[in-house]
């Protein structure tokens, strides 16, 4: 009696129908912990850049930037885009790019500010949302996080 040399068609066929159930099961859970990699970055970006507003204001009794002016910095930028470095300077943190997140400063009006909350007369507004529009970042399904700060050092999280 002769040995095998090889696999039969079937041995072959079995094996990749197993690992394909095996990767159908395992991209849900991929995408699972994608979307909480990228929410727990977007919630620590806006803790920090909330954290250094407070740091400059401090500093320089305004926020960053100057009223009525924004922001913007998108996932795919390059890191040497001027509005990455004046917010490096200004704000002494370094915002990543190429990670899904576009991030937005807003230092709006007082009537803006006020209208948030009566007491203060400044305030400045970040935003940072997922560049992929039909990416969840949280399990709840939202696809932002917003932050406030004013001059009276309230902080406000919300999606």
């Amino acid at each position: 009696m002769r040995g095998h040399a090889g696999f039969t068609l079937i041995e072959l066929l079995v094996v990749v129908g197993i690992l394909g159930i095996m990767a159908a099961t395992a991209m849900p859970l991929y995408h699972t912990y994608q979307q909480r990699a990228y929410g727990s970055e977007a919630s620590l970006m806006l803790k920090r850049i909330l954290d250094a507003q407070i740091m400059y204001f401090l500093e320089n009794e305004k926020f960053f930037p100057e009223v009525g002016q924004t922001k913007m910095v998108f996932h795919d930028d390059p890191p040497t885009k001027p509005e990455i470095e004046e917010i490096k300077k200004a704000l002494k943190i370094t915002i990543p790019v190429g990670h899904f997140l576009d991030y937005t400063i807003t230092t709006p009006d007082s009537t803006t500010c006020m209208a948030y909350s009566p007491s203060s007369t400044s305030c400045v507004m970040i935003t940072i949302e997922s560049s992929q529009r039909s990416f969840a970042l949280f399990k709840e399904g939202y696809e932002w996080i917003n932050g406030r700060v004013d001059n009276t050092g309230k902080m406000d999280i919300f999606f």
